[in-house]
């Protein structure tokens, strides 16, 4: 990052107090995805009323295990409960059928055997419907879980709440009965809601939706994430008993914050597809064959299979439930597109329906744009907020279904927030504006939120200040449309008007781009004063290598160019999109075809062998720790080959913290092919960064890795920190 060591003018500090009041949400920190891995506790409530059709048990049991090789986090557990009604001494209106346990590999899959227990009860036996029972059960049980993790009841019925049979109402007229049973529902439902138990009902045949979304609403409603309204819990039913199934992972997909589609469906033997977003950094596809005999292959979007074991640079695979009626293939970092499931079955296991869906959690990347960044009281500010995927790449439109984006203004002489209602434009660009508040005067914060299901949120800060009309120092920066290819260049038009009585040098930089082989010449501009405007021409360069894949189809570069002045306050800024690259065709392809051929008859082997000595020497980049302000505390070459883990701690001595090499460190580091690092603390799953982006390291301390040797220059930074050098107070 670079920072300015200029004197504070009024504006500068100004721009620096608001920094230091969000330190937290400016600092560009990547940390790992704890939404999936945190554990969940499940009580799924089956319905074994006399009232099920045939088939409708069945159905009860697949689904059970659907969630079994759906759930992300080993550490989550599951029990399951069949409910009826006791009408009669000695019975029970509750069964315990699978007791609590962890879903880790065993459990995943003992689960889906101890579910065939599940049964329909016979009128003899207590063929009611005791919502009430169950409830107070599975809060009871789910009351021994950790009240720091989420504890979710999935409650399957085909009917109303029914206990006309019931011992414990017998000595009641039919109106008191109906009367009392409501008063303990609406008992045990509070319970459930002080007990932190959410309440997810699924209901099908006969099932009164109004009263099962009336018992989700009376139970705890924090879902996943409290900024969703999506993620409250709430009634699903399935209109047919095949679609059960489908219903429950729609329940435990929102519960869990994750996004689901749906592919196809087909009696096997055949082959189904299902796409799977770039906006997904985990998914799991979902197979519900119907019958353990029908057999699934996965291809992935190359048409590469994957096998059991199967591991990559970039992905890991896990299978789970093969030779069962429902399986799942969980994908860390999935390859984006369309994934095959190809189906085999024996003669006689051919009547039931086979569909694909998936269970996918991801993460998307945004920056603010400002119209203004010193407004006056009163003025009207215009607030962008462009997104892209992890891929840098605009998400399609069927990606953006979902997504939210929201705005908040606050600083000094401001109360209440300001809302900013943001719209987008399909393309993937949101768009709203706010008058600056009369009492504005002093600091502003413009921030950001994306948020969906499915998405880690992505929350993004932007300070600036209020300023008084007339200023000294004022820029315009015309960036144009432009379509290039790496190794090209395009000009844009800075306008600066300098009113002030003395010289002023501008900073050009980039914010916001993950992009490593952009440049800007000039990077300094010096304006001397004067009353007239003056125009320069800046050059934006596209390197041959941009730290992310260039494709045919033109790419919008995400980020924007920020000009500021000596105290580091921002002039003007200028979002990167209306700048696409692609990948340059070939006008002569017979020629490239001949070459190739050429190639690989007459150097295959010397290439091969030349790439594998120079991947072994060439350099892993260099760690660096940062305070939160971005400025830097220690830096660690690592030179060894890529293959591997580099091992390594984080020592904090004092103020100097520093970086170790340690073959047993708690740390590990390796880059993949794409040029990202994974970090791994510990025994936790390992997080992808891109080159200069952060990891928290503990308090106060941010972990990055940036390449060490590069074929163009990194991109010229802004800090919104820049304003900060020297002063007094930090």
């Amino acid at each position: 990052m670079t920072s300015s060591r200029g004197r504070y003018t009024r504006l500068g500090a100004l721009f620096a107090t608001a920094a230091v009041m969000s330190t937290a949400a400016l600092t560009p920190t990547a940390a790992a995805d704890e939404s999936t891995d945190r554990p969940v506790h499940y009580v799924v409530a089956v319905d074994q009323s006399a009232s099920l059709g045939a088939g409708d048990v069945e159905r009860e049991r697949e689904a059970v295990g659907t969630i079994a090789v759906s759930e992300p986090s080993s550490r989550s557990t599951l029990e399951v409960l069949g409910f009826a009604s006791a009408d009669e001494p000695g019975q029970t209106a509750v069964d315990k059928v699978c007791p609590p346990r962890s879903l880790d590999a065993l459990g995943r899959e003992k689960t889906p055997d101890c579910a065939q227990r599940l049964r329909r009860r016979e009128q003899h036996e207590g063929a009611g419907t005791d919502f009430i029972e169950v409830i107070r059960q599975a809060v009871t049980d789910l009351s021994t879980a950790p009240d720091t993790d989420p504890r979710v009841l999935f409650l399957m019925t085909d009917g109303v709440l029914d206990v006309r049979g019931s011992l414990k109402y017998r000595n009641l007229d039919e109106r008191s009965a109906r009367e009392a049973a409501r008063k303990d529902l609406a008992d045990v439902l509070a319970d459930a809601a002080a007990a932190k138990v959410q309440i997810w009902p699924l209901g099908f045949g006969e099932a009164d939706e109004k009263a099962l979304g009336r018992m989700a609403g009376a139970g705890y409603q924090a879902g996943c994430d409290a900024h969703l309204p999506d993620a409250r819990p709430r009634p699903h039913m399935a209109d047919s008993p095949e679609k059960i199934g489908g219903a429950l992972q729609d329940a435990f997909a929102t519960s869990r914050c994750l996004y689901r589609d749906e592919g196809g469906s087909r009696r096997p033997p055949g082959e189904l597809a299902v796409r799977i977003s770039p906006l997904a950094t985990e998914g799991t596809i979902v197979v519900e064959k119907g019958d353990p005999a029908v057999t699934a292959a996965y291809y992935d979007p190359r048409g590469r299979r994957i096998e059991p074991g199967a591991r990559d640079d970039d992905s890991t695979y896990t299978f789970t439930g093969q030779g069962r009626a429902t399986e799942s293939l969980r994908i860390t970092r999935p390859l984006p597109g369309s994934w095959r499931v190809e189906l085999a079955a024996p003669e006689g296991h051919r009547d039931r329906t086979a569909t694909v869906s998936v269970l996918w959690h991801g993460a998307v990347r945004s920056t603010i744009s400002l119209s203004e960044y010193a407004p006056a009281p009163g003025s009207e500010v215009e607030m962008r907020v462009p997104i892209l995927t992890r891929e840098e790449t605009r998400p399609a439109p069927r990606d953006l279904r979902g997504i939210t984006v929201t705005g908040t203004l606050t600083g000094k002489g401001i109360g209440t927030p300001v809302p900013i209602r943001l719209t987008g434009d399909g393309r993937g660009r949101f768009t709203g504006k706010v008058t600056v508040p009369q009492q504005a005067s002093g600091a502003l914060m413009f921030t950001s939120r994306v948020s969906a299901v499915g998405l880690r949120p992505d929350v993004r800060s932007q300070p600036a200040a209020v300023f008084t009309p007339g200023k000294s120092l004022e820029a315009a920066l015309a960036l144009g449309g432009a379509s290039l290819h790496p190794g090209q260049a395009h000009d844009a038009k800075l306008t600066v008007s300098n009113k002030d009585t003395r010289p002023h040098t501008l900073t050009l930089a980039f914010a916001g781009t993950e992009a490593t082989g952009l440049t800007l010449t000039p990077r300094h501009i010096t304006v001397q004063p004067g009353a007239g405007a003056r125009e320069f021409t800046v050059t934006l360069g596209v390197g041959d290598r941009l730290g992310f894949p260039v494709r045919a189809e033109p790419t919008s570069l995400g980020g924007k160019i920020v000009v500021t002045d000596e105290s580091g306050a921002v002039l003007v800024d200028q979002l990167l999109d209306p700048v696409a690259v692609s990948v340059e065709k070939s006008r002569l392809p017979w020629i490239v075809a001949g070459v190739a051929v050429f190639v690989l008859a007459a150097g295959g082997v010397l290439v091969l062998l030349f790439l594998r000595r120079r991947a072994a020497v060439r350099p892993r980049g260099t760690l660096v720790l940062e305070d939160p302000w971005g400025r830097e505390l220690a830096v660690h070459p690592v030179l060894d080959g890529r293959g591997r883990w580099y091992r390594f701690d984080i020592v904090e001595e004092g103020d100097s913290p520093r970086v170790r090499r340690a073959d047993q460190g708690e740390w590990a580091m390796r880059r993949t092919p794409a040029g990202d690092a994974e970090l791994r603390r510990g025994t936790a799953e390992p997080v992808t960064v891109r080159p200069g982006e952060g990891l928290s390291a503990g308090d106060d301390l941010v972990l990055k890795v940036v390449d060490a040797v590069a074929a163009t220059p990194p991109p010229d930074t802004w800090s919104p920190y820049a304003s900060e050098a020297g002063h007094p107070d930090l």
